[in-house]
């Protein structure tokens, strides 16, 4: 298959690089790998945009104030402006160490004037949750953040606090510049006799203009593929699919492309957290009025990222975003490393264009 463009993404590779779209363009924000390496230290704060309709990149250059370098951030578009909320990125220790930290800071981007706008700084994850709790959510990494509507929906992720390494499940809403959390109501769990989601991080999501879907992610329990749906009006949950290990559902994963259009929510890919090795490239669809998944093509070989890939190869952690028919998505974790192959899935034709090759100087770590 021949690329779109014959050149490369214009910045280095890397997993969990955040990607929200605002009419013919995508915005891509952090990532892990900037800098070469597999080390959750190697985080950036770049942000680019790709116009997907002259397919051109453009970097937007850092000025003063600026987000500090993060992954696994929350990422949506809302009212044609750009929000960013937490992640988990660097701190530096009185002796000049760096180590991970985990983030609640919530910030605006102006595509105007290309600035940000700081709405709320961080707390210290290492002593929330603490008073305010219940005022506005606590730090975390991979949380759902969805704008639906006038509103902001937030949801689980993973956080290590006073309270230990958790995996969170806590639901909030952000209405009029105002937090609240969605008070915990029925079983939680993954299987047919819940009414909460349970616990996870690296859950897979979309929202239209009322719910917001989650599918999936990882949880001390394992791998799931649980898919739920709430509903902003009467802010509840509802089980669409619960967690199963069939034939007829995708495999239970976590870090997937994930997507809706129409009345269909589209996963691509990821991978199993409770077994490593165990990676997909495989594409499925749940309709939402039959309320049931149905496979478009399985997990097959072979794994390619450069010109000559006629299909994506196993992708994980990748960026994603939908314009128009068009669902795209761009490199992430690969079979050995950060891959920065860029494709393009037609949602009325159901085929695949790769925009751009994998660049040369891909890593390989493992």
């Amino acid at each position: 298959m021949k690329p779109l463009l014959n050149t490369s993404v214009p910045f280095f590779s890397r997993r969990s690089m955040a990607a929200a779209s605002i009419e013919k363009n995508i915005y891509f924000f952090g990532g892990v790998g900037a800098g070469g390496t597999e080390s959750i230290l190697d985080v950036s704060a770049d942000l680019w945009s790709f116009d997907t309709g002259v397919l051109a990149w453009q970097a937007i250059i850092q000025k003063s104030l600026w987000p500090s370098s993060r992954r696994c951030v929350g990422w949506s578009a809302f009212k044609k402006e750009l929000l960013l909320w937490g992640g988990s990125g660097i701190a530096i220790e009185a002796n000049g160490a760096s180590r991970y930290n985990f983030l609640n800071d919530f910030w605006r981007f102006n595509r105007q004037s290309s600035s940000w706008e700081l709405l709320r700084g961080s707390e210290d994850h290492r002593i929330t949750p603490n008073i305010n709790d219940g005022v506005f959510p606590f730090p975390r990494y991979t949380p759902v953040f969805q704008a639906v509507g006038d509103e902001l929906f937030l949801f689980g992720g993973y956080t290590e606090d006073r309270l230990g390494k958790r995996k969170l499940n806590d639901a909030w809403i952000c209405s009029d510049g105002k937090w609240q959390q969605v008070p915990f109501s029925g079983r939680q769990g993954y299987l047919c006799d819940a009414a909460w989601p349970g616990l996870r991080y690296g859950c897979m999501s979309a929202a239209d203009s009322r719910n917001v879907y989650i599918c999936g992610g990882f949880s001390d329990e394992g791998d799931h593929i649980d898919l739920w749906k709430f509903d902003m009006t009467v802010r509840r949950w509802e089980l669409l699919s619960p967690d199963m290990t069939t034939q007829d559902l995708p495999s239970p994963r976590y870090c997937s492309a994930f997507a809706l259009h129409g009345r269909r929510l589209y996963l691509f890919g990821g991978r199993s957290r409770q077994h490593p090795k165990l990676n997909f490239n495989d594409l499925w669809f749940f309709d939402l009025d039959a309320r049931k998944w149905s496979m478009i093509s399985g997990s097959h070989t072979p794994h390619e990222y450069d010109a000559a890939a006629d299909f994506p190869g196993y992708h994980a952690k990748s960026s994603s975003a939908v314009v128009e028919d068009c669902w795209y998505i761009l490199g992430g974790e690969g079979l050995h490393g950060h891959v920065s192959d860029f494709w393009r899935f037609d949602f009325v034709q159901q085929a695949w264009q790769l925009i751009q090759a994998a660049r040369g100087d891909d890593p390989k770590f493992w």
